[in-house]
């Protein structure tokens, strides 16, 4: 595990009751039996189908759910019935099973998931929601992910990735957004994933939270902070470069040139702010992370309204130079 998800090649039933157990309140009806079987897709199965005799194209290799729909029909059945429906299941090399709403489980279907070494686990959680937390894991473990060298901090529920060149102050700027209560999920290496609609970013399982302050050495933010500091996984919401004085002498002034960075072939906004002497880089963070939540949440920037407010004014200042020209005739 580099990161703070598992190794998809490694990914086994019992690493995702380690991972979920707590989180989906499984609890195990076969022992450790069939914990050693591989997890290989990022996708669920419903068993109902197969159930009921049609196993074409049955997916074995994914995790097969159990909802009401499944126990319901099992309990309709007569024993040999049940039996036989089971077996249409558990004759294929089935990873593992997951009964939900905290339905209890036919003695025939426990039975086929130990004799077949298959684990089964019941959990009290809804169908549906369950499955979607479950999907959303398996689909960020099995999501391909790229190393981006920066820092990733939650400012207000925005994942900043802030960004430049070695010793410009990234850490120093976001120790400050830790300091003012804001939370760091990984320092100088970022590793992102790519999911169905965002990027997630996560820190390296051995740096952990710490992070190095140059005349300082590598500090525990968990440790001097708070647990509340830190954060395990964030979404990449914006990116932030810092720039060298000089460099970007021509900055964007009006907030109107709107960039993007690419990650993955994602699109995520950027923001870049020049390094200069007196300026207050974590405050300048903190509004960063502010006006992207204004953007998404009114569909537009304080810049552009106030563009739009200017470009009225104009319009009506040369309707008022038109018609003074004209002497009141608004005709002409």
């Amino acid at each position: 595990m580099q990161d703070r998800y598992p190794d998809p090649e490694t990914f086994s039933v019992g690493v995702m009751y380690e991972c979920l157990g707590k989180k989906l309140d499984l609890e195990n009806k076969t022992d450790s039996r069939g914990y050693n079987r591989m997890v290989v897709s990022p996708d669920i199965s419903r068993a109902g189908l197969c159930l009921s005799g049609y196993t074409y194209k049955f997916m074995h290799e994914r995790i097969q759910i159990f909802g009401e729909t499944e126990i319901t029909l099992l309990n309709q059945l007569s024993k040999e019935d049940r039996i036989s429906a089971i077996a249409n299941v558990y004759d294929f090399p089935v990873v593992c099973g997951i009964v939900t709403k905290g339905l209890i489980p036919p003695e025939e279907l426990v039975a086929a998931a130990k004799e077949t070494d298959s684990a089964l686990f019941v959990s009290p959680q809804d169908t549906t929601p369950l499955i979607h937390e479950l999907t959303d894991f398996l689909g960020e473990v099995f999501a391909g992910f790229v190393s981006v060298h920066g820092t990733l901090v939650d400012v207000y529920g925005e994942g900043l990735l802030v960004m430049g060149r070695s010793a410009i102050g990234k850490s120093e700027a976001v120790l400050g957004l830790v300091e003012r209560g804001h939370r760091l999920v990984a320092d100088d290496l970022v590793r992102v994933r790519k999911t169905a609609n965002r990027l997630i970013g996560t820190g390296d399982s051995l740096i952990g939270f710490h992070m190095e302050i140059r005349g300082i050495g590598f500090v525990s933010i968990a440790e001097l902070f708070g647990v509340g500091a830190t954060k395990e996984i964030q979404s990449i919401d914006l990116v932030v470069r810092l720039l060298d004085a000089g460099i970007n002498d021509e900055a964007d002034r009006s907030g109107l040139d709107q960039k993007a960075f690419s990650i993955m072939g994602f699109d995520v906004p950027l923001v870049e702010i020049p390094v200069l002497p007196g300026r207050n880089i974590t405050l300048l963070l903190e509004v960063a992370a502010m006006m992207n939540i204004q953007a998404k949440d009114t569909g537009c920037t304080s810049a552009e309204r106030l563009n739009r407010k200017l470009i009225a004014r104009m319009g009506r200042k040369r309707l008022r130079d038109k018609y003074d020209r004209s002497d009141g005739n608004c005709s002409e």
